[in-house]
């Protein structure tokens, strides 16, 4: 079988129908798979993570600078300037990050195409050339490695049909910068061209002899966790963080809104701040937790894209472990709700609750609901065992940073 993968930085999934669609049309017998944009960076160094090994594939990376600081820049809005240069600092750590990931791809050749900042919903003008500058690096790091096909923004893009391709709209409210002609406009002009995109097949156990592998970078990384009380100080940064968070979230619609407040007596609220060696991504995430009769009910969990497939849910679900022992609780029990772009959450909850059944789960209709049950007894040596990379693990939980717990 061979596979049309297709990544982004924004929300991949957008394009999967309209590929499907064009690759149909053209009599082209192919599978559609997504990376999904908060594993971009893992799929880069590992690619084994989505694509099959001994299989052919022609693999799409999409890019926009400006989705490396998306977050920070939709809470721009009516901010000083002293925020902008914060932003403008925030972009040149992303960027490093960002180019430290491409040096170190070893098993894919790809084809490669970078949509200018400024077109989507966020003003990116404060920004000056800093935008333009980190496409230029982003380019030359992917001609540098000469096995990539880079297709220039202009060869897609006629002027006169951008109009009725872009949406702003659509970019704030669901991270897709295409209207759903745009969409199709996109996969039809790659799938038209398909012959002459570069193919790989990666290899079994194959592994990298020069740049970094994904257990590397995980183990260069210097990630410290912090966990502390919701404040009411921390608590608009934390909704406005959930609105712009698609993934890494066990509830949708107005449930989580109602969960993060701790509207119970005995419920606590805590966030997740995030640093590592590129610079601080500040709160990051939030639990919400009750005891009750021996179980911990965990009413609310999030964690922003910017910091997934650096081991740190890990290091929460480790932490909520060693909460759940210091109360007493033997189970810890997580709700789902099935949403459009949570499905990522339920992988990791199946495995550590040994779901066997999750496949199933995940196909289910949006609002689909699961109670998924943690054994406290066993479950660290479970999530050490997820873990890409434990002695880089192990670190992170060594210097995490937990503020006294809260007394009820």
């Amino acid at each position: 079988m061979f596979h049309f993968v297709v990544a982004s930085t924004f929300y991949t999934a957008s394009l999967e129908k309209p590929l499907e669609r064009a690759l149909g049309d053209s009599g082209h017998a192919a599978s559609v798979l997504c990376v999904p944009y908060n594993q971009l960076q893992s799929f880069l160094l590992d690619p084994r993570s989505v694509v099959p090994e001994g299989t052919p594939c022609t693999v799409l990376l999409l890019l926009r600078v400006e989705d490396l600081i998306r977050l920070d820049l939709a809470a721009l809005a009516g901010k000083t300037d002293g925020a902008q240069s914060a932003c403008l600092c925030l972009l040149r750590e992303r960027e490093l990050q960002f180019l430290d990931v491409l040096s170190g791809i070893s098993q894919l050749q790809m084809t490669v195409m970078v949509m200018p900042a400024g077109l989507g919903a966020y003003d990116t003008g404060f920004l000056g050339n800093a935008p333009r500058v980190t496409e230029y690096k982003i380019a030359a790091e992917v001609r540098r490695q000469q096995k990539h096909l880079l297709v220039d923004w202009r060869e897609f893009a006629k002027a006169e049909k951008l109009s009725t391709w872009l949406s702003p709209t659509a970019d704030r409210l669901g991270h897709v910068p295409f209207t759903p002609a745009g969409l199709q406009a996109v996969a039809d002009f790659f799938v038209s061209r398909l012959d002459s995109l570069p193919t790989v097949t990666i290899e079994a156990n194959s592994s990298a002899k020069d740049g970094l592998t994904l257990e590397k970078f995980l183990g260069s990384l210097d990630v410290v966790v912090s966990i502390a009380p919701l404040t009411s100080q921390d608590e608009q940064t934390a909704r406005n963080l959930v609105r712009h968070t698609t993934h890494f979230i066990n509830l949708t619609g107005a449930g989580w809104d109602k969960a993060l407040t701790a509207g119970d007596t005995f419920a606590e609220s805590w966030v997740v701040r995030v640093s590592d060696r590129f610079g601080n991504y500040g709160i990051s995430g939030a639990v919400v937790f009750r005891i009750v009769a021996g179980k911990m009910l965990v009413d609310f969990f999030f964690l922003i894209c910017p910091v997934l497939g650096k081991q740190v849910e890990h290091a929460v679900f480790s932490w909520m472990a060693d909460v759940a022992e210091q109360h007493g609780a033997k189970v810890i029990e997580v709700p789902f709700v099935q949403g459009r772009d949570n499905k990522v959450l339920a992988g990791p909850l199946s495995r550590l609750s040994d779901e066997l059944n999750i496949g199933h789960f995940t196909d289910l209709p949006p609002g689909a609901e699961k109670k998924f049950l943690l054994n406290v007894l066993d479950m660290k040596e479970r999530i050490a065992g997820e873990t890409l990379n434990r002695e880089a693990f192990a670190t992170t939980i060594s210097k995490m940073k937990v503020s006294e717990l809260a007394t009820k």
